[in-house]
């Protein structure tokens, strides 16, 4: 867990220093599990919240979701004005956009075909 939490925050360092973004006060990267199976991370305050379940997810992934989260910090809907910041962040955000997408719907299929299997 050590490692993956030191991952993340060396992504969310190196964002913050290229300085497309800035951000008042200190932020941290905690990393959790979730009730819901679905969700991956959420920001509350200066704090991004990043599954554990997203370890194995690939870089292009992990980048997005601390952009997306940092972005969530000026913008808190998903409007045109959000995504704007996220390509400033992130400027290849698509690619992790469509990895994350397709991890998500294997899981969903996994999670269906287990609970079909149950019955």
């Amino acid at each position: 867990v050590k490692e993956f939490q030191l991952k993340l925050e060396a992504i969310l360092k190196e964002f913050l220093e290229q300085g497309s973004i800035e951000v008042y006060g200190n932020l941290r990267i905690v990393v959790t599990s979730f009730d819901r199976p679905s969700r991956i991370a959420f920001q509350k305050g200066n704090t991004i919240y990043v599954s554990i379940k997203a370890r194995g997810y690939p870089d292009s992934v992990l980048r997005y979701i601390i952009a997306h989260e940092l972005a969530h910090i000026a913008v808190k809907r998903h409007t045109w004005r959000f995504w704007k910041i996220v390509g400033i962040i992130y400027p290849e955000y698509e690619k992790g956009k469509e990895e994350l997408l397709r991890i998500a719907k294997g899981e969903l299929m996994k999670r269906q075909t287990h609970h079909v299997e149950t019955f």
